[in-house]
């Protein structure tokens, strides 16, 4: 029996509920049991509330929605796949049939202007560390509550982006999209400023900084702004989120993946051909692809 699969009842951030979403829609494309049903968005945190903006969003994403009066529906999911979420070889999943599926169904609405700047790179905050964010999710249920163990300190990417910046001519400007956290009285570029301590004033030249507010949907460098060019980027540089997971999915260059303990669920394991940024301690190489390092595992065994 064929039975109708679909992913539903997420409230959280809009990157989250995508990947649940993607997850989904790569496990019935390699079952022959399941047919991938789309249920649109209904509510998004951080800001993206208002029946208004989760219509924007549902055509922004351009997956067809399949949900309608005849069409009965076997499997309900909230939280992602876990077959997908839990392979460490997520390209088994997420194949070049599957990824051009989804990019197809990404581009087949209307998006912003592809991103200006060659190299993009996403620095996790607003959430990570707004101390009104945390202590509202603590006082329901601390253990639902892990973005605060996301946070990379301003030190590691002063010390870790010139290295992997260096990687690439130096003719490639670079966006950083990052944002603001609820009740920010500070001007933006103060908590950002000391990840350019001591570098050369010509790569401080070539950076432009797009700070957004956490909780404000619009605004100059909105949701679907800062995704898009996260998407269209020459080299796109994650973080540890879901938004820059599934960007990443989308981008159809070179992703780095952000490889460090504390990703949530569905973000552990990156993509094969995606290169790995290191986190404090590991001996592993930047910049060596997923399959790479896998298959030197496999040689070590």
């Amino acid at each position: 029996m064929i039975r109708n699969y679909t992913m539903t009842g997420k409230t959280d951030g809009f990157g989250c509920q995508l990947n649940a979403v993607f997850s989904a829609i790569a496990f019935c494309e390699h079952d022959p049991n399941h047919i991938y049903v789309h249920t649109p968005f209904k509510r998004v945190s951080h800001g993206w509330k208002s029946s208004e903006r989760i219509r924007e969003l549902n055509e922004f994403i351009g997956i067809p929605n399949g949900i309608g009066s005849n069409v009965e529906i076997h499997t309900k999911k909230s939280q992602g796949n876990k077959n997908v979420f839990n392979d460490r070889r997520p390209s088994r999943w997420y194949d070049e049939k599957t990824l051009r599926k989804l990019r197809n169904w990404y581009w087949s609405t209307p998006k912003p202007p592809p991103c200006e700047q060659d190299i993009v790179i996403h620095i996790r905050r607003g959430d990570t560390n707004s101390p009104e964010r945390i202590a509202m999710h603590e006082g329901r249920n601390p253990n639902n509550w892990n973005a605060k163990k996301r946070y990379d300190k301003n030190e590691f990417y002063n010390y870790k982006l010139p290295k992997i910046l260096s990687m690439y001519p130096k003719t490639y400007t670079i966006a950083i999209h990052t944002e603001t956290h609820l009740g920010c009285k500070d001007p933006p570029m103060d908590e950002f400023i000391s990840i350019m301590d001591d570098w050369p004033q010509s790569l401080k030249d070539r950076i432009t900084w797009k700070i957004a507010e956490e909780w404000k949907a619009d605004q100059k460098y909105s949701l679907p702004v800062a995704f898009h060019e996260m998407v269209t980027a020459k080299v796109f540089i994650q973080s540890r989120s879901g938004l820059s997971y599934v960007a990443g999915i989308l981008n159809k260059n070179e992703v780095w993946f952000f490889s460090k303990k504390g990703s949530g669920k569905g973000q552990r394991y990156p993509l094969d051909h995606w290169r790995l940024l290191e986190g404090p301690g590991s001996k592993t190489p930047d910049g060596i692809t997923y399959l790479d390092f896998c298959k030197g595992l496999e040689e070590k065994k």
